[in-house]
């Protein structure tokens, strides 16, 4: 039971920010030994002059803890009366000195009851206190009825001669009660490097001034280095200085390797299993923490100020980003600031993949990039930086090792949620999803689902369809976790989610958004073994209701352009050709009249003959089919000039298409007024108005301007 209270101690202590440790429950580090040593020897020494102990070390090497675990020693033992200085509430010499004595007599007073042994000693040094006190601060201010007034208004040149002839006397006194004294008084005064040189200086004065006071034995906290300096501004040695006040001192011993990475372990170990995150086995873990992580941390402290913050980032950002990337880069972001500037301000540098062997390769940004990515390694120890590179950002090894990534490994990044990514590095520094990016537990709830036809397509159907295109694009990197028996069933879903994309284009260089569907079925009949193809394909396309999807797969499936691999054979990929050509042919108007790229369908899938003088189709002449006719021919024509963001479009028709199905311009523009007249007085939706206006002018012979 005992242990598992200190247990919980000691994680309350990894957690308790930069606060030292105040109880021997919270030690980390096995200090409480060495604060036992310490605190025997200030009972033990030789006081009869007084004497000064000084604990010293660098910022954040726990000196403030040790000298907390030595006084709550110092203070169960019944013939030490301790006493707490705090040299931050002071200004100026005689501030100083005033509140010094003040607050001793103060703190004697108070304590009395609780050491029963040092009651009627340290009554008598308190009052003594007190008048030496107001000796040595002629500017003490005093209360008046109404007022505060400086004593200096009410005293005359003969009382503060008085007060300065009795300095000396009071001191005796004061040396003489203390001298009788059955223990000693232990002054405690940390955090003395944080103070300015001349306050520094001050507090030095104030303890040779007093420091052989019998029984008072000061304990101080200090950085030497700061201190040394600090008195030696005055011509001084600041070191033989110190020396003549101290008599004893103790470096705080650093960290071992090995408390330190048993508190570094068990930090993050905790952080992680409390933040309720999804916890991703991941190789690179031991590499990550044994070559990025361990080398940024020297002290428990710079330890304890990491374990605070990195709670907060993995709870913001923990779905999004995997957690051994983000607890690295927030080791760095707190250890190393600049160097964690450096990346938020480069992400590109870090994430971009350059083809070693393209033949229009950027190499004034390689350039550009290398000199990024020289620049964190400077900020980072010795191999961390490359470490970092290696494991967190790997694109980026083509500046360090020469070392080329496909674009290939893009997908996997994002899938496994890596800053690699530089959508996924992206959300890291703004913690923000941005418009059209799915949120990563809708993908793995995808994923989740992919193999049971019920639960696929309703985890499909929630899927907002501005964030579609985003999980499908995704989607490609699991296409391997589909039972192979599956295919067939998921590529099905995917194919019949095309009505769901908007048919006008966004941006200038948006080609459509048809492909994020293709891809992953094409990647999923490449799976299939070469001898079932035809059999899986033949069943899917059958299986998929709209024309315009059955075209585009059978074109995946088939004969590219430029190669001689096709996954489909040759005689059936001209089966179903020849089977959705007469389908279209007879298809009624209830099932083209809402087809996605109709136009462009019945082009590639029929004969059409614009010399013919009969539609190609049996419905064309219904005002819905003609309507959908003119809708898909309709597209922009965008530009914009050099060095200019605006972007001038231009509406432009298939036009020849469009005569070719209809069997001449003479039957497409019967069948276009017959639209025109059933649509007149109502409302049209504007793809529709602005194919219409541009028919016009194709009609009466205007043709866009060839480039």
């Amino acid at each position: 039971m005992a242990e598992s209270s200190s247990a919980h101690d000691g994680q309350a202590a990894l957690f308790a920010g930069d606060d030292p440790i105040l109880e021997v429950q919270e030690d980390l580090l096995n200090r409480g030994r060495l604060a036992s040593a310490i605190a025997s020897e200030i009972q033990t020494m030789n006081a009869a002059r007084g004497a000064v102990v000084a604990i010293t070390g660098k910022w954040g090497t726990g000196k403030t803890s040790l000298l907390n675990l030595t006084a709550n020693i110092l203070r169960e033992q019944e013939a030490v009366q301790v006493i707490d200085f705090n040299p931050w509430f002071f200004s100026g010499t005689d501030h100083l000195v005033e509140f010094f004595f003040d607050e001793m007599a103060r703190q004697l007073s108070g304590e009395r009851s609780r050491k029963q042994k040092l009651k009627d000693a340290t009554s008598g040094v308190a009052e003594k206190f007190n008048r030496y006190s107001a000796s040595l601060s002629p500017l003490k201010f005093i209360p008046v009825v109404g007022s505060v007034l400086d004593a200096t208004q009410k005293a005359s040149e003969g009382i503060a001669q008085a007060f300065s002839d009795s300095i000396h006397e009071q001191r005796i006194a004061i040396s003489n009660s203390l001298g009788r004294l059955n223990g000693r008084i232990v002054v405690l005064v940390d955090d003395i490097d944080r103070l300015n040189r001349q306050e520094i200086r001050d507090l030095f004065r104030l303890v040779r001034l007093s420091g052989s006071f019998p029984n008072i034995v000061y304990l101080l906290c200090f950085d030497r280095g700061v201190v040394e300096i600090a008195l030696g501004e005055e011509g001084l040695d600041g070191s033989a200085y110190l020396e003549k006040i101290v008599r004893t001192s103790v470096e705080v011993p650093p960290a071992s390797e090995e408390s330190l990475v048993e508190v570094l372990q068990a930090g993050i170990s905790t952080v992680v299993s409390n933040a309720e995150v999804e916890i991703i086995e991941d190789d690179r873990l031991p590499d990550v923490f044994w070559q990025v992580i361990r080398p940024l941390f020297s002290t428990v402290r710079d330890v304890k100020r990491f374990i605070s913050s990195l709670a907060l980032s993995l709870r913001s950002a923990g779905d999004e980003v995997v957690h051994c990337d983000l607890i690295a880069l927030e080791a760095v972001r707190t250890m190393r600031p600049k160097a964690h500037e450096i990346i938020s301000r480069n992400p590109d540098a870090l994430t971009r993949v350059h083809s070693w062997n393209a033949p229009t390769r950027n190499q004034r940004m390689i350039e550009a990039h290398a000199v990024v990515v020289s620049s964190i390694l400077q900020e980072l120890p010795d191999g961390a930086g490359q470490a970092l590179v290696k494991y967190i950002f790997p694109a980026a090894m083509a500046h360090t090792e020469n070392l080329w990534h496909g674009y290939d490994s893009t997908p996997r990044w994002r899938r496994d949620r890596r800053v690699a990514h530089p959508a996924v590095l992206a959300y890291y520094l703004h913690r923000d999803l941005p418009a059209g990016v799915a949120p990563a537990d809708l993908v793995l709830s995808l994923v989740g689902s992919i193999n049971s036809d019920q639960d696929f397509s309703g985890a499909i159907s929630v899927i907002p369809d501005g964030q579609l295109e985003d999980v499908l694009d995704r989607l490609l990197a699991y296409v391997d976790v589909v039972d192979p028996a599956r295919i067939s069933s998921v590529a099905k879903v995917l194919l019949d989610l095309l009505p769901r994309f908007s048919e006008e284009p966004v941006g200038m260089f948006d080609f459509g958004r048809d492909y994020t569907v293709f891809r992953p079925v094409l990647k999923l009949m490449e799976r299939v073994a070469p001898e079932d193809a035809d059999a899986v394909a033949r069943e899917i396309y059958r299986a998929t209701r709209s024309p315009y999807a059955r075209l585009r797969f059978i074109s995946l499936m088939g004969k590219q352009e430029g190669s001689e691999e096709q996954v489909i054979s040759a005689a059936l990929e001209g089966e179903l050709l020849a089977d959705l050509g007469s389908f279209i042919r007879s298809a009624s108007p209830d099932i083209l009249k809402s087809e996605r790229e109709l136009l462009r369908t019945v082009v590639q899938a029929v004969d059409c003959d614009s010399l013919s003088g009969c539609h190609a189709i049996e419905s064309a002449g219904s005002v819905e089919v003609t309507s959908r006719l003119l809708e898909t021919s309709l597209s922009a024509a965008r530009t914009n000039a050099f060095g200019s963001v605006v972007v001038k479009s231009e509406d432009r028709l298939a036009w020849d298409s469009l005569v070719s199905v209809y069997g001449g311009e003479r039957l497409l523009a019967a069948a276009v007024q017959e639209l025109k007249n059933s649509i007149s007085g109502q409302e049209v939706n504007p793809r529709l108005q602005r194919a219409l206006n541009s028919f016009d002018l194709y009609i009466e012979g205007w043709r866009p301007r060839q480039f």
